[in-house]
């Protein structure tokens, strides 16, 4: 499989050195663990990650998606019609921020719609970044991070100068910052902050901008969580512990911590 790999260092550079699609000045960035590989399979893998060489620091959803394949086409984003859930709760949590009704954020066309035309789009309101810039299949699959790692004995140094690059590129523009997935620890070092719990799986941090979500699929993150934090303002830029704001910070933690008292919330 090493030999398959066939990535120059040069290739491996510019991989680890993409720091996400989208916009980096927008207001609302999204910080995950690591990009999946969706339903590609072996060959278009190692197709796609010699693609991804070419790639710049940051990039076009779409343009960049334009640069690889699936089933033996290029992937086009404004025509697919099925997504990662990953995306789809993005959109909704953008659509929800936006003021959208909530029939309006759990319509399914909406939301996809919203992917097609909007998420990560250069000029637009997000930015997508990951804490590894590895794709994987899942989190505990370590198969690509070990191939890179046997042909690039820097890669080590490379990803610490990626994490220093994204720090320096999140600006105070930004009102928002979402994390999801399992990795409270590896955020914090990443931002330079410390997490506080408000709800169940739900943190913030000492910066308020900063949010910890469960990981964005089916089963993990709630309609009626993304709800609760659009209703108590935790989506427009977070939650700030200030005591001109009278008594709306204890509403919404109050709030928050009610809400997920309520066993089986609605997905």
């Amino acid at each position: 499989m090493t030999t398959e790999l066939n990535l120059s260092i040069e290739e491996i550079s510019r991989i680890v050195a993409f720091l996400g699609y989208g916009n980096p000045s927008a207001p609302v960035w999204f910080v995950g663990i690591e990009e999946g590989l969706g339903n590609m399979n072996s060959a278009e893998t190692l197709k796609n990650l010699k693609a991804r060489g070419r790639f710049e620091s940051t990039m076009d959803l779409r343009d960049a998606h334009l640069l690889l394949e699936e089933g033996g086409q290029p992937i086009e984003i404004q025509n697919k019609r099925n997504f990662t859930p990953v995306w789809e709760y993005m959109s909704k949590i953008m659509l929800a921020r936006s003021g959208k009704s909530k029939s309006e954020w759990q319509n399914l066309e909406a939301v996809r719609q919203h992917v097609r035309h909007k998420l990560g789009r250069a000029n637009g309101e997000t930015f997508l970044t990951e804490l590894s810039p590895i794709p994987s299949k899942k989190a505990s699959d370590k198969t690509w991070m070990a191939l890179f790692k046997s042909l690039d004995p820097e890669l080590c140094t490379k990803i610490k100068d990626r994490q220093k690059a994204l720090k320096v590129l999140l600006g105070k523009q930004t009102k928002l910052v979402i994390c999801y997935g399992k990795r409270p620890d590896e955020f914090a070092n990443l931002f330079d902050i410390k997490w506080h719990e408000i709800a169940l799986d739900v943190f913030q941090a000492n910066d308020p901008r900063f949010l910890l979500l469960p990981f964005f699929g089916v089963g993990n993150i709630s309609h009626s969580l993304i709800g609760t934090l659009a209703q108590t303002g935790h989506l427009s830029r977070g939650w700030m512990p200030d005591s001109s704001k009278q008594a709306g910070p204890t509403v919404k933690m109050t709030t928050l911590t009610s809400f997920f008292l309520t066993p089986n919330c609605a997905r």
